[in-house]
Protein backbone atom coordinates (compact mmCIF):
# COMPACT_ATOMS: atom_id res chain seq x y z
CA UNK A 1 0.00 0.00 0.00
CA UNK A 2 1.45 3.47 -0.86
CA UNK A 3 2.69 5.45 2.12
CA UNK A 4 0.13 8.24 1.66
CA UNK A 5 -2.78 5.85 1.49
CA UNK A 6 -1.45 3.87 4.48
CA UNK A 7 -1.28 7.07 6.54
CA UNK A 8 -4.87 7.96 5.65
CA UNK A 9 -5.98 4.43 6.55
CA UNK A 10 -4.18 4.62 9.91
CA UNK A 11 -5.81 7.97 10.68
CA UNK A 12 -9.21 6.53 9.78
CA UNK A 13 -8.71 3.62 12.18
CA UNK A 14 -7.66 6.04 14.93
CA UNK A 15 -10.73 8.20 14.28
CA UNK A 16 -13.04 5.18 14.55
CA UNK A 17 -11.41 4.05 17.79
CA UNK A 18 -11.71 7.52 19.33
CA UNK A 19 -15.32 7.79 18.18
CA UNK A 20 -16.22 4.51 19.90
CA UNK A 21 -14.48 5.62 23.08
CA UNK A 22 -16.36 8.95 23.08
CA UNK A 23 -19.65 7.17 22.50
CA UNK A 24 -19.33 5.07 25.63
CA UNK A 25 -17.34 7.51 27.71
CA UNK A 26 -14.32 5.28 28.26
CA UNK A 27 -11.87 2.94 26.57
CA UNK A 28 -12.32 -0.78 27.07
CA UNK A 29 -9.58 -2.51 29.04
CA UNK A 30 -10.97 -5.97 29.81
CA UNK A 31 -13.84 -7.39 27.79
CA UNK A 32 -15.93 -10.40 28.75
CA UNK A 33 -16.81 -12.67 25.85
CA UNK A 34 -20.46 -13.74 26.10
CA UNK A 35 -21.52 -17.03 24.48
CA UNK A 36 -25.06 -18.41 24.20
CA UNK A 37 -26.54 -21.65 22.89
CA UNK A 38 -30.02 -21.90 21.40
CA UNK A 39 -32.66 -23.74 23.43
CA UNK A 40 -35.99 -23.74 21.58
CA UNK A 41 -37.20 -20.11 21.38
CA UNK A 42 -34.43 -18.60 23.51
CA UNK A 43 -30.68 -18.67 24.11
CA UNK A 44 -28.89 -19.64 27.31
CA UNK A 45 -25.34 -18.84 28.33
CA UNK A 46 -23.40 -16.08 29.98
CA UNK A 47 -20.41 -13.78 30.02
CA UNK A 48 -18.12 -15.61 32.42
CA UNK A 49 -17.10 -13.86 35.62
CA UNK A 50 -18.80 -10.43 35.66
CA UNK A 51 -20.27 -8.35 38.49
CA UNK A 52 -17.98 -10.28 40.88
CA UNK A 53 -19.69 -13.59 40.14
CA UNK A 54 -20.66 -15.96 37.34
CA UNK A 55 -24.23 -15.40 36.21
CA UNK A 56 -26.52 -17.58 34.11
CA UNK A 57 -28.27 -15.57 31.40
CA UNK A 58 -31.10 -16.11 28.93
CA UNK A 59 -31.96 -13.96 25.93
CA UNK A 60 -34.51 -14.06 23.12
CA UNK A 61 -35.58 -11.61 20.39
CA UNK A 62 -38.03 -8.94 21.56
CA UNK A 63 -40.31 -6.49 19.80
CA UNK A 64 -39.31 -3.38 21.76
CA UNK A 65 -37.34 -1.98 24.66
CA UNK A 66 -39.65 -1.77 27.68
CA UNK A 67 -37.50 0.30 30.06
CA UNK A 68 -37.35 3.52 28.05
CA UNK A 69 -35.52 4.57 24.90
CA UNK A 70 -31.82 5.37 25.24
CA UNK A 71 -31.51 7.92 22.42
CA UNK A 72 -33.72 9.56 19.78
CA UNK A 73 -31.15 10.05 17.01
CA UNK A 74 -30.51 6.33 16.41
CA UNK A 75 -32.69 3.25 16.71
CA UNK A 76 -31.79 -0.37 17.49
CA UNK A 77 -31.57 -2.84 14.64
CA UNK A 78 -32.16 -5.73 17.07
CA UNK A 79 -33.65 -5.99 20.56
CA UNK A 80 -33.28 -8.93 22.94
CA UNK A 81 -34.74 -9.50 26.39
CA UNK A 82 -34.25 -12.11 29.08
CA UNK A 83 -32.93 -12.50 32.58
CA UNK A 84 -29.82 -13.08 34.66
CA UNK A 85 -29.61 -15.28 37.73
CA UNK A 86 -26.79 -15.02 40.26
CA UNK A 87 -26.33 -15.25 44.00
CA UNK A 88 -27.88 -11.82 44.59
CA UNK A 89 -30.62 -11.49 41.97
CA UNK A 90 -32.63 -14.49 40.73
CA UNK A 91 -34.20 -13.84 37.33
CA UNK A 92 -33.19 -10.17 37.18
CA UNK A 93 -34.35 -8.64 33.90
CA UNK A 94 -31.96 -8.06 31.00
CA UNK A 95 -32.47 -5.97 27.88
CA UNK A 96 -30.01 -5.85 25.01
CA UNK A 97 -30.22 -3.26 22.23
CA UNK A 98 -28.00 -3.67 19.17
CA UNK A 99 -27.22 -0.99 16.58
CA UNK A 100 -25.85 -1.07 13.05
CA UNK A 101 -22.23 -2.20 13.23
CA UNK A 102 -22.71 -4.80 15.95
CA UNK A 103 -22.44 -2.56 19.01
CA UNK A 104 -25.01 -1.80 21.66
CA UNK A 105 -26.01 -1.63 25.32
CA UNK A 106 -26.83 -4.37 27.83
CA UNK A 107 -29.16 -3.17 30.60
CA UNK A 108 -28.63 -5.15 33.81
CA UNK A 109 -29.49 -5.11 37.50
CA UNK A 110 -26.00 -3.69 38.11
CA UNK A 111 -25.89 -0.98 35.44
CA UNK A 112 -25.92 -0.34 31.69
CA UNK A 113 -22.78 -1.56 29.93
CA UNK A 114 -21.38 -1.34 26.37
CA UNK A 115 -21.52 -4.30 24.01
CA UNK A 116 -19.38 -4.79 20.89
CA UNK A 117 -18.76 -7.49 18.25
CA UNK A 118 -22.35 -8.73 18.37
CA UNK A 119 -23.16 -11.79 16.22
CA UNK A 120 -26.70 -13.22 16.17
CA UNK A 121 -25.89 -16.74 15.03
CA UNK A 122 -24.33 -18.22 17.04
CA UNK A 123 -25.24 -15.58 19.65
CA UNK A 124 -22.03 -13.99 20.91
CA UNK A 125 -20.84 -10.53 21.93
CA UNK A 126 -18.22 -8.78 24.03
CA UNK A 127 -19.31 -7.00 27.22
CA UNK A 128 -17.30 -4.25 28.92
CA UNK A 129 -18.43 -4.56 32.55
CA UNK A 130 -15.11 -4.85 34.35
CA UNK A 131 -16.08 -2.18 36.91
CA UNK A 132 -18.54 0.65 37.55
CA UNK A 133 -16.47 3.13 35.56
CA UNK A 134 -17.41 1.17 32.42
CA UNK A 135 -21.10 2.05 32.73
CA UNK A 136 -22.79 3.87 29.85
CA UNK A 137 -22.48 7.63 30.27
CA UNK A 138 -25.58 9.86 30.42
CA UNK A 139 -27.10 11.17 27.20
CA UNK A 140 -29.32 14.24 26.65
CA UNK A 141 -32.44 12.22 27.43
CA UNK A 142 -30.96 11.60 30.87
CA UNK A 143 -30.63 15.34 31.34
CA UNK A 144 -34.29 15.75 30.40
CA UNK A 145 -35.28 13.12 32.96
CA UNK A 146 -33.54 15.03 35.76
CA UNK A 147 -35.06 18.33 34.58
CA UNK A 148 -38.52 16.78 34.69
CA UNK A 149 -37.89 15.25 38.13
CA UNK A 150 -36.87 18.68 39.42
CA UNK A 151 -40.06 20.17 37.99
CA UNK A 152 -42.20 17.46 39.62
CA UNK A 153 -40.57 17.80 43.02
CA UNK A 154 -40.58 21.58 43.27
CA UNK A 155 -42.79 22.32 46.31
CA UNK A 156 -43.20 20.87 49.82
CA UNK A 157 -46.80 19.90 49.02
CA UNK A 158 -45.75 17.29 46.45
CA UNK A 159 -42.75 15.87 48.32
CA UNK A 160 -43.29 12.41 49.80
CA UNK A 161 -40.99 12.27 52.85
CA UNK A 162 -41.71 8.57 53.58
CA UNK A 163 -40.44 6.80 50.50
CA UNK A 164 -40.75 2.99 50.31
CA UNK A 165 -39.50 2.71 46.70
CA UNK A 166 -43.01 1.88 45.46
CA UNK A 167 -44.22 4.38 42.91
CA UNK A 168 -47.97 4.13 42.12
CA UNK A 169 -48.87 5.56 38.72
CA UNK A 170 -51.73 7.57 40.22
CA UNK A 171 -49.58 9.17 42.93
CA UNK A 172 -49.80 12.92 43.47
CA UNK A 173 -46.73 13.16 45.71
CA UNK A 174 -43.25 11.87 44.95
CA UNK A 175 -40.00 11.00 46.62
CA UNK A 176 -36.67 11.59 44.89
CA UNK A 177 -36.70 8.02 43.59
CA UNK A 178 -40.32 8.11 42.41
CA UNK A 179 -39.90 11.54 40.80
CA UNK A 180 -37.02 10.08 38.77
CA UNK A 181 -39.11 7.02 37.83
CA UNK A 182 -42.12 9.13 36.78
CA UNK A 183 -39.88 11.53 34.86
CA UNK A 184 -38.19 8.66 33.03
CA UNK A 185 -41.56 7.24 31.96
CA UNK A 186 -42.69 10.68 30.79
CA UNK A 187 -39.51 11.39 28.82
CA UNK A 188 -38.54 7.95 27.47
CA UNK A 189 -41.65 5.76 27.71
CA UNK A 190 -40.26 3.49 30.43
CA UNK A 191 -37.98 3.35 33.45
CA UNK A 192 -34.94 1.43 34.63
CA UNK A 193 -33.50 1.92 38.10
CA UNK A 194 -29.93 1.72 36.76
CA UNK A 195 -30.41 4.20 33.92
CA UNK A 196 -27.43 6.63 33.68
CA UNK A 197 -29.58 9.51 34.98
CA UNK A 198 -30.43 7.52 38.09
CA UNK A 199 -26.81 6.44 38.58
CA UNK A 200 -25.64 10.06 38.37
CA UNK A 201 -28.08 11.13 41.08
CA UNK A 202 -27.03 8.16 43.26
CA UNK A 203 -23.35 9.08 42.88
CA UNK A 204 -24.01 12.60 44.16
CA UNK A 205 -26.01 11.27 47.12
CA UNK A 206 -23.11 8.91 47.87
CA UNK A 207 -20.73 11.87 48.01
CA UNK A 208 -23.05 13.92 50.20
CA UNK A 209 -23.71 11.11 52.68
CA UNK A 210 -20.45 9.17 52.71
CA UNK A 211 -20.47 8.73 56.49
CA UNK A 212 -24.15 7.86 56.97
CA UNK A 213 -24.12 4.21 55.90
CA UNK A 214 -27.24 4.31 53.76
CA UNK A 215 -28.34 1.01 52.20
CA UNK A 216 -30.97 2.35 49.78
CA UNK A 217 -29.37 5.67 49.00
CA UNK A 218 -32.15 7.62 47.32
CA UNK A 219 -34.84 6.38 49.71
CA UNK A 220 -32.86 7.06 52.87
CA UNK A 221 -31.58 10.45 51.71
CA UNK A 222 -35.15 11.39 50.82
CA UNK A 223 -36.48 10.24 54.22
CA UNK A 224 -33.62 11.68 56.27
CA UNK A 225 -35.13 14.44 58.45
CA UNK A 226 -32.06 16.60 57.84
CA UNK A 227 -32.66 16.63 54.05
CA UNK A 228 -34.44 19.77 52.87
CA UNK A 229 -36.26 20.56 49.65
CA UNK A 230 -33.41 22.91 48.84
CA UNK A 231 -31.07 19.91 49.14
CA UNK A 232 -33.29 17.96 46.74
CA UNK A 233 -33.35 20.74 44.17
CA UNK A 234 -29.59 21.23 44.44
CA UNK A 235 -29.19 17.48 43.95
CA UNK A 236 -31.04 17.69 40.63
CA UNK A 237 -29.15 20.84 39.62
CA UNK A 238 -25.79 19.21 40.32
CA UNK A 239 -26.81 16.10 38.37
CA UNK A 240 -27.78 18.22 35.37
CA UNK A 241 -24.47 20.08 35.52
CA UNK A 242 -22.52 16.80 35.57
CA UNK A 243 -24.41 15.48 32.57
CA UNK A 244 -23.78 18.46 30.32
CA UNK A 245 -22.70 17.08 26.92
CA UNK A 246 -22.79 19.95 24.42
CA UNK A 247 -21.79 17.82 21.42
CA UNK A 248 -23.94 14.78 22.25
CA UNK A 249 -26.94 13.80 20.17
CA UNK A 250 -30.26 13.11 21.83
Amino acid sequence: MPKGRASIYALLLLFLALSASALYGQTSAALSHCIFQQAEDHFTGGCGHVFDQTSAMTLKPAAAITTGIWRTDIHPSQIWSGDMTDQDSPNAALELEIYSGGWGVLRTEYGWYPVTHFVASPLTFDLDASNESREIVPRPLDQKIVQEAARLLSTPAVWNRTDDRHCPTAATTWSIYCAMIKASISVTGGSHHRRPAMETVRAIVDERTATRGYHHRLMEYNNDPTTTLRDVQSLFSEAQARMQMPKASS
